[in-house]
């Protein structure tokens, strides 16, 4: 006849089952690609330019302002740019921890979010890019 411990160590296995289940949110409901709008200012005057984005998945191209797709990971997001009458400079951005990324770190635990982190899932860029051009005065 079961005892009372058993009971115990079931009921526990169920519960761990259930919200390993529950890892991995983001991986689930985000893709490893977004959409970003990049747009260059120069004193505050919104101007045309060829920028170039990479990180270590890959290079993308867009005109600014404009959007473009391209694909999640831990490392920042290198933005080169040359505008109109602007030399050419570079800035970055940071990947960010997604609103799915932290409900799976309240879920999930820290295994969760590796997952999430290894999928290129749980980590987004900033969607709007404004980029104030440093040498405008």
């Amino acid at each position: 006849m079961p005892t009372q411990k058993y009971f115990r160590l079931l009921r526990l296995a169920l519960v761990v089952g259930f919200f390993s289940l529950l890892s991995g949110c983001a991986t689930l409901l985000e893709e490893d690609t977004q959409e970003v709008n990049v747009r260059l200012f120069c004193a505050e005057k919104q101007l045309l330019a060829t920028c170039s984005l990479k990180n270590d998945k890959g290079r993308w191209l867009v005109s600014a302002p404009g959007k473009v797709i391209i694909t999640n990971d831990i490392s920042p997001l290198e933005i080169s740019c040359k505008g109109q009458y602007v030399p050419s400079f570079s800035v970055s951005a940071l990947p960010m921890p997604s609103i799915s990324m932290l409900g799976n770190v309240l879920l999930g635990g820290v295994l969760g979010a590796a997952v999430d982190v290894y999928n290129n899932t749980g980590l987004k860029y900033p969607e709007n890019i404004d980029i104030s051009n440093p040498n405008c005065k």
